[in-house]
């Protein structure tokens, strides 16, 4: 993780050497983006006792996974943005709730509990617009309203001055970024 980090800080600094400033339209064209980040994914359910159905137990499965996004976003040059993204991770409680199992004796003890496993609906797709900023260190961000914000970091300037790449991550979170990805232009 430190090696990235300081990998990151050298592409800073490069791009800040490379180009004495950096405005809105360093960002503009259609970029190809992946972004993805680490997500705790919970489900339960409740289960009766076949012979006593008062007596009750709630079963709980949970495991870590990563949420993968991809697509396109297209940046203006005056900070308007417009994406067409397909999450292809998105977690289905109820599907996953429905893969617990109980298994009772007579006596309504629990026997064994399966705890199940993650099931994730089918890829969707969604067009959202959007605004970004850029500071003249490069740093920005981009706003999707409720689908989101993500922080930019332009990294690679053509000849043109329009940037070729953008790293992505997450707001900060308790002190850390937990979600990455790039954009790479078209």
């Amino acid at each position: 993780m430190k090696v990235f980090a300081r990998f990151a800080s050298l592409l800073a600094l490069c791009g800040t050497a490379l180009a004495a400033t950096y405005s809105l339209a360093n960002l503009n064209g259609s970029y190809a983006v992946q972004f993805s980040q680490p997500r705790y994914a919970q489900w339960s359910k409740t289960f009766s006792c076949p012979t006593n159905s008062s007596i009750t137990y709630t079963a709980v499965g949970s495991t870590t996974t990563t949420t993968f996004t991809h697509g396109v976003v297209s940046f203006d040059g005056n900070g308007n943005a417009t994406a067409t993204v397909t999450n292809a991770s998105d977690f289905d409680s109820a599907a996953s709730a429905n893969t617990l199992k109980v298994t009772w004796n007579s006596a309504c003890q629990i026997v064994s509990v399966n705890p199940g496993g993650i099931v994730y609906k089918a890829p969707s797709t969604q067009s959202v617009s959007g605004k970004y900023t850029i500071q003249s260190t490069g740093l920005g961000t981009v706003s999707f309203g409720a689908a989101g914000t993500l922080n930019l970091q332009l990294t690679a300037t053509a000849s043109n001055g329009i940037s070729t790449t953008a790293l992505l991550s997450s707001p900060v979170v308790n002190g850390k970024s937990v979600g990455t990805g790039i954009a790479v232009r078209q």
